[in-house]
């Protein structure tokens, strides 16, 4: 009679892991993921969160009627990740999607027994959805703009994010020494906000209102109160052989300038700056501030700033989407956040995905970018 030993069953298992291991690691979403870049340390973790994240549910995403592309980019990124993980390991869970009006909501919610996730590309002003106030662990509320409306349910609102408060603890607005530049005014009530729970006090010379389609150089100028822009850069020109002298500006008291706006305009707002001979400031970026995507996007540009940044818009991993590198900043985060949140769901607290490290506070989803900075010609990352 033949008997498994207890040498027998190590030997079995031994094998079956090397097996598992080797099908893993001959994956070519594993092994084509660095594409032609070279990994680091960002770009390892982020292959290593999404290979840990296995599916352990299923998922029905409810969708509605959105004029713009955001909910299209959501989708598109969930089941590339949902089918992502599927290559991984066979499991048998499933990924529905359900176009609905807001008016069937509830009986959509109430009638599905899998991991819903609710993606709101608007909120209508009188959402009568009294099925959102009782708590349901099944349940994820996705806010793609704003979010208007308080429900009982963990939630996610992508524009409520806070991005301010690493600034904050690291004393950046301590002295009202700053000045704050975006084009989105709900960003400077943001900060406000921040600034009075911190008991930080600040003044209205803190913050600037840009138009993104206004000459910038001449609203730096005009805020840092400098004339003749042109004239002090054809000076500098005219005494490149001699000692630099540097022509004061009369905004003595800024030593910091942070900027919340896109790549698109950081592209053009940083080197605005140098324009202007304003080499003395330390210059910070919210995230959203370089696409390295895109061919148009220069390190040179940003150099000597720092940051956080989203990870997938300064990494070129391949999630086997041919077309990914020519969407538009804000798409390639509205498809990452959909990316991210298939797995975080199976994960919980500390993943990390495309847009950062995610983690809850209370029943919010929270994001937490990298840090970047650009000094001698590179892109410098790091870890959190």
């Amino acid at each position: 009679m033949n008997s498994i030993t207890p040498k027998k069953i190590l030997f079995i298992s031994a094998i079956l892991l090397i097996l598992s291991c080797c099908a893993t690691t001959s994956n070519p979403r594993i092994t084509n993921f660095y594409g032609n870049e070279n990994p680091n340390d960002v770009s390892k973790k982020l292959l290593k969160s999404i290979t840990d994240s296995s599916q352990t549910r299923d998922i029905h995403l409810i969708y509605f009627n959105d004029s713009t592309n955001k909910t299209n980019m959501f989708l598109e990124g969930a089941r590339t990740s949902f089918f992502f993980q599927k290559s991984l390991s066979k499991n048998r869970r499933e990924i529905s999607f359900k176009k609905i009006i807001f008016e069937d909501l509830c009986k959509e919610v109430t009638n599905s027994a899998s991991y819903k996730i609710v993606i709101f590309p608007t909120i209508p002003d009188l959402l009568n959805a009294n099925c959102l106030n009782k708590y349901n662990s099944d349940l994820l509320l996705v806010y793609l703009e704003e979010k208007k409306n308080t429900f009982n349910n963990d939630f996610i609102s992508f524009k409520n994010q806070n991005f301010f408060e690493g600034f904050v603890m690291n004393d950046l607005f301590i002295n009202e020494d700053y000045l704050f530049i975006t084009k989105n005014i709900n960003e400077i009530e943001k900060l406000i906000l921040t600034l009075k729970e911190k008991g930080i006090k600040y003044n209205s010379d803190n913050f600037l209102l840009i138009d993104d389609a206004r000459n910038f150089e001449d609203e730096i100028a005009s805020a840092f109160n400098l004339i003749n822009s042109e004239k002090r850069k054809n000076d500098l020109q005219n005494v490149i052989n001699q000692d630099l002298k540097f022509v004061s500006r009369s905004r003595e008291d800024i030593s910091k300038v942070i900027l919340s706006s896109s790549s698109d305009v950081a592209n053009r707002i940083i080197p605005a700056f140098k324009y202007n001979l304003l080499f003395d400031l330390e210059l910070y970026n919210l995230p959203n501030h370089f696409d390295i995507w895109k061919e148009t996007s220069s390190i040179s540009d940003l150099e000597g700033t720092y940051g956080l940044e989203f990870p997938i818009l300064v990494n070129r991993i391949n999630l086997g989407n041919r077309n990914f590198f020519s969407y538009s900043p804000e798409s390639k985060i509205n498809y990452s956040l959909g990316f991210d949140l298939i797995n975080f769901v199976n994960y919980g607290n500390n993943y990390f995905g495309l847009l950062g490290e995610y983690y809850y506070s209370k029943n919010q989803i929270r994001i937490q970018p990298i840090n970047v900075s650009f000094s001698q010609g590179k892109l410098i990352q790091s870890l959190n």
